[in-house]
């Protein structure tokens, strides 16, 4: 019979759990998957988009506003040509200023986004909430609390 000590074991590296708790992480935030940044890959130029050129536009009310940009390749249909349902007066080179103004918008609010989250996670890790740290004995009744909720369920 072979006896095995504790030092004949092949020595492995930790696993880490999850990568995002790693500090330095930097997560990535959601892009969109679509093409126009326009019509958001639907044909119809987004309602808040058609307020800047049209005044008074109310989504509902008025035909909905075909989109023509040059990245677009979205196809409506000849039926909502034939039944005249679509407002078609939007010229391509004013989709393309509304689709490089949106990704613009969408890059600012990304980074916003970004910083905001960097700085609460700086604030989560370098800043403690409490006055003052807690003595031995509150330390001991928290835990003994703690234990006693888990003790419960």
């Amino acid at each position: 019979m072979r006896v095995w000590q504790m030092n004949n074991y092949p020595q492995l590296q930790p696993l880490q759990l999850r990568e995002e708790a790693q500090p330095g992480y930097e997560a990535e935030s959601w892009k969109p998957t679509w093409n126009c940044f326009c019509c958001h890959d639907t044909g119809l130029v987004q309602d808040l988009l058609v307020k800047k050129i049209i005044k008074n536009y109310v989504s509902g009310r008025h035909k909905p506003v075909e989109c023509n940009a040059t990245n677009c390749n979205i196809q409506l249909g000849r039926y909502l040509y034939k039944t005249n349902t679509l407002d078609r007066r939007f010229s391509a080179e004013i989709c393309d200023r509304l689709d490089a103004e949106e990704r613009q918008s969408w890059q600012q609010w990304r980074q916003q986004k970004h910083q905001k989250r960097l700085a609460s996670i700086d604030l989560n890790v370098t800043k403690n909430l409490r006055f003052r740290s807690r003595t031995n004995e509150e330390q001991f009744d928290v835990e003994r609390r703690h234990q006693d909720i888990r003790n419960d369920y």
